[in-house]
């Protein structure tokens, strides 16, 4: 394994640290509005550090997956709990990826 996966590796695996730690604080927050509005603003930076880290490729999917999707609920929290979960899904399935094919190109998009 390259020195260059390993590192996504671990910013990836720091990524799901940093989201486990802020789900359960997000989950119980008070106003269910901020709450979103800070996880959309976690979303955005990781999305931008992806691109840095990664390459415009990754970036571009989780975009399209993590910012362009919404979540309709009946229950912001519920929704709120949803787009968590979601987000770990890509982190774990983005990390198993590079660990089993490699890091692509830059700017290549992935094929998932």
């Amino acid at each position: 394994m390259s020195d260059q996966t390993k590192q996504a590796l671990e910013f990836i695996a720091k990524q799901i640290r940093e989201l486990k730690i802020i789900q359960p604080h997000l989950v119980e927050a008070v106003n269910a509005i901020l709450a979103k509005e800070q996880f959309y603003k976690w979303k955005k930076q990781v999305v931008a550090l992806v691109g840095e880290q990664l390459g415009a490729g990754y970036r571009k999917r989780l975009s399209k997956d993590w910012l362009e999707t919404a979540f309709a609920g009946a229950d912001m929290y519920d929704e709120l709990s949803d787009d968590i979960e979601m987000c770990l899904r890509h982190l774990y399935q983005l990390s198993s990826e590079i660990e089993t094919q490699g890091l692509q190109s830059p700017d290549e998009p992935s094929s998932t």
